[in-house]
């Protein structure tokens, strides 16, 4: 058994390249495919431990980031780095273990078990670690599919759905390359799955929303190394940037800055914010911007600011577990103190709302936000533009910064409008409405970007009903499943 839990970790490798930067989402079809052959007729621990060792090598690699942030930037020995980040990989590789065992329960020696019960165990232990302890929803296994001959079903089904998409497809496979031998029993599912494929490729022409003019817009990288951000060289630098960017900006413009661009609170700078104000109203334009909003007993606010057309800020609601506050303080707040960290006391706001600039409505998130598709749905329906602002110095070079951008092209599919995202040091770049990159910063590049943006108006079938068709699908096969399996033992 042991080889099967070595062949699980390697398809648990295997998979991840689906992701960014490998984009190799057909590798991770053909991935779970194998993984059908490898769970037919074991016992259920077994198909826990493959869940594990499955799950153990899709984390390993795909949040190889987390190794870099807390090694690099949390000021922590190089041992306590690969200890924490093997511990929290152990931890998301449950999931997987739980997807199987799910499994074990749903399935039963039919046709139709086959190809639904692994995919209904999926996405339902996917979706329980989008939202358990916090939530974390990365590399939420549909969202591979941006910018893809796939992404047709994005606006209807969302990247949720995507993953039901994508299992299926992979269930589908296995009874084709199973039943090679006896062609009637592959047509059926041999037109299934070409009917999904062409069928999203079919949808990907549909206009969901309707163009509604455009707006110039500049993004704008600080490329700040973390300690030179905080020092008083890079204070200077910032404000000097940002200064250049409205004197260089035409009338009417959008220009974007990162997370916590601005390091001090509005109170301490609000002569220099009074200026910049003034200057950008002269202009017509506004300026978006990350800001530090401090308060008593050292709370802070992860704050995004509007200066110039309309005066607005928005609190960031969804904090990151760990970088902003820590859950669970009685018992993980001991851990980190024999560690030697310390984290910063975040406060999260409570409202999420769109902006005005002029006559335009805006979506705002900060960083991690942009990861959940319900909060962003909160305000894309009824905004022209979505906005996200990051800070992913955290990552450094490593996969984290794409794969984060990958999760921001979901977003702009599933509303069918285009995104502004600033990040402090990469990768920032304008997405269209169809998930497709049209310019981009990489990695602490030095490269203004400036663009005609187009604005949209209407929702998509998902910004309409969000998950709601999904889990009611999800509990429809649930049902007959579970009527077939019941009848199959009463028979």
């Amino acid at each position: 058994m042991l080889r099967k839990y070595l062949i699980a970790f390697f398809l648990g490798l295997l998979f991840s390249l689906g992701f960014a930067p490998n984009d190799l989402w057909f590798i991770s079809i053909f991935s779970l495919t194998c993984l059908h052959f490898l769970i037919q007729e074991v016992s259920k621990k077994d198909l826990f431990f493959i869940g594990y060792s499955f799950g153990f090598g899709l984390w390993s690699l795909g949040i190889s980031w987390l190794y870099v942030s807390i090694y690099f930037y949390g000021d922590i020995g190089f041992i306590y780095s690969i200890i924490l980040t093997l511990l929290f990989i152990s931890i998301l590789s449950l999931y997987l273990g739980a997807t199987l065992l799910l499994y074990y329960y749903f399935r039963f020696n039919s046709r139709f078990s086959v190809i639904f019960s692994l995919p209904l165990a999926w996405i339902v232990v996917e979706y329980l670690r989008s939202i358990l302890f916090t939530g974390f929803p990365w590399l939420i296994s549909g969202t591979m599919l941006a910018d893809t001959m796939l992404d047709g079903w994005t606006p209807i089904i969302g990247a949720q759905g995507n993953t039901f998409l994508i299992l299926l497809l992979s269930s589908l496979l296995f009874l084709i390359i199973r039943d090679l031998k006896h062609f009637s029993s592959t047509l059926l599912p041999g037109l299934f799955f070409a009917l999904l494929v062409i069928s999203s490729f079919s949808l990907k022409q549909i206009e969901w929303t309707s163009l509604e003019g455009s707006v110039k817009a500049s993004i704008f990288q600080t490329n700040l190394e973390l300690k030179k951000k905080w020092s008083s060289e890079g204070v200077i630098e910032t404000k000097n940037m940002m200064e250049m960017a409205i004197e260089n900006a035409e009338v009417g413009e959008i220009i974007v800055f990162p997370e916590t661009a601005i390091i001090f609170s509005q109170d301490e700078i609000k002569d220099w914010l009074a200026y910049i104000d003034h200057k950008a109203k002269q202009k017509q334009l506004t300026l978006i911007t990350g800001i530090i909003e401090r308060e008593e007993d050292f709370k802070v606010r992860n704050r995004v600011l509007g200066l110039g057309t309309n005066n607005w800020h928005y609190d960031k609601v969804k904090l990151v577990p760990f970088g902003e506050f820590i859950p669970f303080e009685n018992i993980t707040g001991k851990l980190f103190d024999i560690l030697g960290l310390r984290l910063t006391n975040t406060v999260p706001g409570k409202i999420i709302n769109y902006k005005k600039i002029g006559n335009i409505k805006v979506s705002p998130s900060i960083c991690y936000e942009i990861a959940f598709p319900d909060l962003i749905r909160k305000t894309a329906s009824d905004s022209n533009i979505l906005v996200t602002i990051s800070n992913d110095t955290w990552f450094g070079r490593s996969y984290g910064p794409i794969q984060h951008l990958e999760i921001a092209q979901n977003r702009a599919l599933e509303h069918r409008k285009a995104i502004l995202r600033s990040t402090n040091s990469g990768i920032s770049a304008f997405i269209s409405n169809r998930g497709k990159i049209l310019e981009k910063q990489g990695y602490f590049e030095d490269k203004m970007l400036n663009i005609e943006v187009n604005l949209y108006e209407g929702e998509t079938f998902y910004a309409k009903y969000g998950n709601l068709p999904l889990y009611l699908t999800l509990s429809v096969i649930f049902i007959i499943n579970l009527i077939l399996k019941t009848k199959r033992k009463t028979d």
